[in-house]
């Protein structure tokens, strides 16, 4: 039984509104069995593979991976359980063995896998059940997930709000003498020679330049990141206040 791709390819990233289901069994009515449980689940399927290396190549297009324990060829389904898991797969993977298996499905949860179904009496009844317990956990996951970073996020925003207070209070005070002290120095222009002048004239520059940059610190309402050298992230004053610049 040769590997069968997905019908269509998942965005890179994207979460799909229905998880897609790799069905990876060398059994070919065991595999089309298989295949109508998941589609009566509500699932999509992304795939169907007899092989570990088939199984390897197709999972990254999987939300889910069902991985029968023995395959064609030599490796098993645990074999391309580990590769996947060591290759940085990130989808749910339920195991399924034959009866009296329990330690190869105890061998496969400590590989990684999310859970495991037994093929005996009653597997066409309990896959669905298994597959709706792995994709509600698989969604927990991801919500969870996303409240993490936005927890981080405005955790980020509240670090960025309070140094923005201790900037205005520690800054503009002296700023603001400077100013009336180079207000007071203009009022003198003729006893200046030009050098002088021209410096008086890039001082003001300098310190309207760290009033706009306060300014805009203080109009900060999200994170303005931009990457530099390393991957380094930073707040970035030179976009716009607001927008995306």
């Amino acid at each position: 039984m040769s590997a069968a791709p997905a019908d269509t390819a998942r965005p890179a990233g994207a979460e799909p509104a229905v998880p897609r289901v790799l069905i990876v069994e060398d059994d070919e009515a065991q595999a089309r069995l298989v295949q109508l449980l998941v589609a009566a689940a509500g699932l999509a399927c992304a795939g169907t593979a007899a092989t570990a290396e088939d199984a390897v190549r197709l999972a990254p297009a999987a939300d889910v991976v069902l991985m029968d324990y023995r395959l064609e060829g030599a490796r098993s389904g645990l074999d391309a359980l580990r590769e996947i898991r060591a290759a940085g797969y990130q989808g749910s993977v339920i195991m399924m063995t034959g009866h009296g298996s329990e330690r190869v499905a105890a061998e496969a949860l400590h590989l990684g896998a999310n859970d495991y179904i037994i093929k005996e009496d009653g597997f066409a009844q309990l896959l669905p059940e298994v597959l709706a317990r792995v994709v509600r956990v698989r969604e927990i996951e991801r919500q969870l997930a996303v409240a993490q970073h936005n927890l981080i996020r405005a955790e980020r925003r509240a670090a960025i709000g309070e140094i923005v207070v201790a900037l205005s209070h520690e800054i503009n005070n002296p700023l603001m003498a400077l100013s009336s002290q180079l207000d007071l120095l203009g009022l003198d222009q003729g006893s200046f020679p030009p050098a002088s002048l021209a410096a008086l004239a890039q001082a003001r520059q300098q310190l309207a330049r760290i009033a706009e940059l306060l300014r805009r610190l203080a109009e900060l309402d999200h994170e303005q990141a931009t990457t530099y050298v390393g991957a380094t992230r930073m707040t970035d004053l030179s976009k716009p206040a607001g927008g995306r610049g």
